[in-house]
């Protein structure tokens, strides 16, 4: 009770009252202090702690994202840019193809007229070497008829001599007919060196005749400078050899014949 006393005694006067409102004052000011304190120390504390864990991650995120934005939008321009030289890629492929088809059309049309034109040189061939199968019979029957001539002549030596002589000079004309002949297949062929050899061949026949056939030296003149203008035209490949070829062949022929036609003539006389 005494104690209670002595407590409450300095509490109700007013230098306690004071005293105790100013201790009271001080341990406020102090905790507010303190809190205040301990909240500046953990914000110090919290911020960077906040700004290294929440803040630079997601700084670091946004820059990531720009970067990988830009990354992907530069690989969208590449591969625009690899379509467009695709598209274009495939755009020639095809039109390439597409000339290809078309050349391949042109060939197999070529092939094709080769083929008809060697089907029509073919029969032409035939029929020259048939051409040549009748020459060939004729200079038998040329070379039978001078046999048989020679023979009925017997012992008219010097009628015998001109005969011969004019046979002879007739079946040079002949082998230069035949030398024409071989001229027009060559040509048929395609082979216009040979051609011009022959050619040259049947001129050195032609030379051959005209001494033996002086009745027929200007006919034998006007062959040789026919013989000179168709080499002419065959070196300049034109398209007058084959009608001058056979014109000229007719001619020769027509001077061959009449030696056939003469023994024909002595044996019905």
């Amino acid at each position: 009770m005494a104690s209670q006393q002595q407590i409450q005694q300095p509490s109700g006067s007013p230098v306690g009252r004071a005293v105790l409102g100013f201790l009271r004052f001080l341990l406020r000011f102090l905790f507010v202090v303190i809190i205040g304190a301990l909240i500046g120390w953990g914000v110090y504390s919290a911020v960077p702690w906040f700004y290294r864990t929440v803040v630079q991650p997601v700084q670091r995120n946004t820059v990531l994202v720009e970067a990988l934005g830009e990354r992907l939008e530069e690989r969208h321009a590449r591969l625009q840019e690899q379509d467009i030289a695709l598209q274009q890629s495939i755009a020639d492929v095809e039109a390439r193809v597409t000339t290809l088809e078309g050349d391949a059309d042109v060939k197999a049309q070529h092939i094709q007229d080769a083929a008809e034109q060697i089907q029509q040189l073919d029969s032409r061939v035939a029929g020259l070497e048939k051409d040549l199968e009748a020459q060939e019979q004729a200079v038998s029957a040329v070379r039978s008829a001078l046999d048989d001539a020679v023979d009925d002549l017997g012992g008219q030596a010097d009628q015998v001599a001109g005969q011969t002589a004019e046979l002879e000079g007739r079946l040079a004309l002949l082998q230069t007919a035949q030398d024409l002949l071989k001229v027009r297949l060559l040509l048929l062929e395609g082979n216009a060196r040979g051609a011009s050899d022959t050619l040259a061949l049947a001129a050195v026949h032609l030379d051959q005749a005209m001494p033996l056939l002086p009745e027929q030296a200007a006919r034998l003149s006007a062959l040789q400078e026919r013989m000179v203008g168709l080499e002419a035209l065959i070196a300049e490949d034109s398209y007058r050899v084959a009608p001058e070829l056979e014109s000229l062949w007719a001619d020769v022929m027509d001077l061959v014949l009449p030696a056939v036609a003469q023994p024909a003539e002595e044996s019905s006389s």
